[in-house]
């Protein structure tokens, strides 16, 4: 029982950092897209 509540703790955990990375990526893309368009005009 230790060993799976572990696991799923550890599971929550990487959703959790995942879900950060992905946020952190959408964020910098959103504003190198809109620095790419201000260089393009």
């Amino acid at each position: 029982m230790e060993s799976s509540s572990d696991s799923d703790q550890e599971i929550n955990a990487n959703m959790v950092f995942m879900a950060q990375i992905g946020k952190v990526l959408s964020d910098s893309e959103a504003s190198s897209s809109s620095a790419d368009e201000k260089i393009s005009e």
